[in-house]
């Protein structure tokens, strides 16, 4: 080969200079600067959606095991732990807490801070009558030492006399969550309660009935590990007459209504994206 031809192929293959790589890694790092930002929000976009997807179809899967059963499930979650206690966060940092319902919540209002407990008397014509009428007999309260908050739903407490077959005596009281925030409730009940109304909250749990017959699983809020109680919480409104139960909402754990998912789903959109 001539060998100025083979000096000037050979100059031509030279690498890139100094200058020229801090020149291609400034772009990329600017080009990541705005992407990295934007596959965060489609997660969050992911979340969201799957979550508001989810409330829906447990609010149409509660009502219909409600017009095949002339019930709702039995053995959902308490969200009361084997105290007593409104199963809440064992620290206020929501990073490290091991156990009971997120200690964050939605527009910075905890859940947990929106429940009491509640303590319905038994008879014929109450609250509690109201709750046991719709096909409640019996509960799952919490274990605070579960290492999965998840799963911890796993005492058995009976609402009625022989409940589940286990042959107890009818309770004289029972204890639940009830919803006194007024930040949920304006979710829940925008138009107010009416006199002799209340409304209770309870966890779609792995152990309760309609898992296998019209749930096929009992859902988790999308990659909760179990250091927060993750499950999707039903709402009923109970009536001081003893009429039966209505459902009047759902939301995951976290307290965000659908509304509020798709809120936040339509806000994780990057701009112009599709919003409907």
């Amino acid at each position: 080969m001539n060998a100025g031809l083979f000096a000037r192929l050979t100059r031509h293959r030279r690498g890139f200079t100094l200058i020229e790589l801090v020149v291609v890694i400034v772009i990329i790092a600017t080009i990541a600067g705005f992407v990295i930002p934007q596959i965060g929000m489609i997660g969050r976009s992911s979340d969201m959606a799957a979550t508001a997807k989810t409330q829906a179809d447990i609010a149409s899967n509660v009502q219909l095991f409600f017009t095949l059963q002339k019930r709702y499930p039995q053995g959902l979650d308490s969200l009361l732990d084997t105290s007593g206690a409104v199963y809440a966060s064992d620290t206020s940092n929501g990073d490290t807490q091991s156990r009971g319902l997120p200690y964050s919540g939605a527009d910075g209002t905890r859940l947990q801070a929106q429940l009491t407990k509640a303590t319905l008397t038994v008879s014929d014509a109450t609250y509690a009558r109201s709750l046991t009428r719709s096909g409640f007999d019996w509960l799952y309260d919490h274990d605070s030492a579960a290492t999965n908050a998840n799963n911890s739903g796993a005492t058995f407490r009976p609402l009625v006399a022989d409940a589940n077959g286990t042959g107890n005596t009818a309770p004289s009281s029972i204890d639940v969550a009830e919803v006194t925030g007024t930040y949920m409730l304006g979710k829940l009940v925008p138009q107010g309660l009416k006199t002799g109304e209340r409304v209770v909250a309870f966890g779609v749990g792995p152990r309760n009935t309609a898992v296998s017959k019209t749930l096929t699983n009992s859902p988790i809020y999308p990659g909760c590990d179990g250091r927060y109680y993750g499950r999707y919480i039903v709402y009923f409104k109970l009536y001081a007459s003893g009429e039966r139960a209505s459902l009047v909402g759902v939301s995951d754990s976290y307290g965000r209504t659908p509304d509020y998912s798709q809120q936040q789903f339509n806000e994780s959109l990057p701009d112009g994206g599709r919003q409907g």
